[in-house]
């Protein structure tokens, strides 16, 4: 608990942003409906988050070293704030897509900066703690978000100027901290061919759990508005299916550690799937119970990406896990920026029922692969894996706060390539 203390300013400080951020993604789908914006224009708007959010990933790093976490995490709250009332002011496509890829920039910049703090204030003792609170708190600063959208009403200011407020503020508690500031290490990244050679079924399920959950932020609300709920409702569906991520999320890592990770990840695939056609077949008996199917689509999707992460963390060295999760987490931000795209334009072409379906192909499509896979190449045993990290795409520098990762370094400290065997090759 006194670890937690100890952050407590940095852990509010984040919060704080998130429920601006969790507001605004949420808002602009809303707002965009009744502007009249259409589902092809909103995917490629929110799909500038996305492009912003890889593009600080590979950027920051370099800025923080230069200026420091403090001077860069006020310059960069700063401007998310900006950037989050100009939403307002300026009710134009093309504004908006400027403003969500500078949003995106900033937000990723923000969580490299905490992320190292937080690294620095633990030990082996403590790590564990810091790690679930600050995976805790981004859950809760998200889910959050989508409450206060019953704050105000959609077609004002008044829910653009709460969101930039919200996103000032959680620069304060970070600026006053007398946390000290760390020295930012260089967070390589292995080429994807090379981590697609050593885990094949990590490199897609990644790549599609960025496509999956790309457009579930993006046009969730897009999507919820469309079938009919009300702001009520949208708050609703985007807030269930965060509460299902932080129910399911810990059981389904504990299970992957106990079997044969591919198995795990390929019915978590399928329930992803099915969840979301059971939304579609409530939806259509009732537009309510899509409630029910964001609650169950969230329980299961969200662990995806973790899953991929650990499942191709099994298959190198504990000394490349943060290059190989970097590598990772590009190609889940690729994804993420082609999923509301895509999502977008079938659902133009369709409605905004064509979103459920969109959602169960990119569930099934690692699925079958991961099957594939399983037929051709032997599993990693369980007593080899590694623990499940439970993780969200923040940036790479999250998982050096995870307890495993430092005595594993300190045990090996020399780095060794991937094993490319061909049993490896999963």
């Amino acid at each position: 608990m006194q670890a937690i203390i100890a952050i407590a300013t940095l852990l509010v400080g984040i919060a704080i942003i998130l429920v601006g951020n969790g507001l605004l993604g949420t808002l602009l789908g809303v707002r965009g409906e009744l502007e009249g914006f259409s589902s092809s224009l909103l995917g490629l708007i929110m799909g500038a988050y996305f492009a912003g959010y890889v593009a600080g990933t590979i950027y920051i790093p370099d800025v923080i070293r230069r200026v420091g976490h403090i001077r860069l995490f006020a310059a960069l709250a700063s401007i998310a704030s900006i950037a989050t009332l100009t939403h307002g002011l300026l009710v134009h496509p093309l504004a908006w897509m400027l403003g969500r890829a500078v949003t995106g920039f900033c937000i990723v910049g923000m969580y490299i900066a905490i992320e190292s703090w937080l690294n620095t204030q633990s030990d082996n003792t403590t790590r564990g703690h810091v790690f679930s609170a600050y995976m805790t708190t981004n859950l809760i600063g998200l889910g959050l978000g989508q409450v206060l959208l019953l704050a105000g009403a959609v077609d004002t200011l008044f829910l653009f100027a709460l969101a930039s407020v919200l996103l000032s503020l959680g620069l304060v508690p970070v600026a006053l901290t007398r946390v000290r500031e760390p020295v930012i290490q260089d967070v390589e990244r292995l080429g994807l061919r090379k981590i697609y050679e050593v885990s094949p079924s990590g490199v897609i399920g990644c790549l599609f759990a960025g496509l999956g959950t790309g457009a579930l932020w993006g046009l969730g609300p897009v999507f919820a508005s469309g079938v009919g709920l009300s702001t009520t409702g949208v708050s609703g569906f985007m807030g269930l299916t965060i509460l299902g991520a932080v129910v399911m999320m810990w059981p389904v890592g504990k299970l992957s550690d106990r079997y044969d990770r591919r198995i795990v990840l390929l019915w978590v695939c399928v329930a992803s799937a099915l969840a979301a056609i059971a939304a579609l077949w409530l939806t259509r008996i009732d537009t309510t119970w899509v409630l029910l199917g964001g609650f169950l689509y969230g329980t299961v999707s969200m662990s995806i990406f973790s899953l991929s992460v650990a499942h191709t963390n099994d298959h190198v060295e504990y000394s490349q896990m943060l290059e190989t999760t970097a590598s990772l987490q590009l190609l889940w931000g690729s994804g993420a920026i082609a999923g509301p795209i895509i999502a977008g334009l079938f659902m133009q072409w369709t409605g905004a029922m064509a979103f459920l379906p969109f959602l169960a192909v990119a569930a099934v499509i690692p699925a079958v692969f991961i099957r594939y896979r399983m037929v051709v190449s032997d599993p990693v045993e369980a007593e080899d894996q590694g623990d499940y990290v439970p993780q969200f795409a923040t940036s790479p520098v999250a998982l050096e706060m995870y307890p495993e990762q430092v005595e594993e370094e300190e045990a090996e400290p020399e780095e060794s390539p991937p094993e490319e065997s061909a049993s490896d090759k999963t």
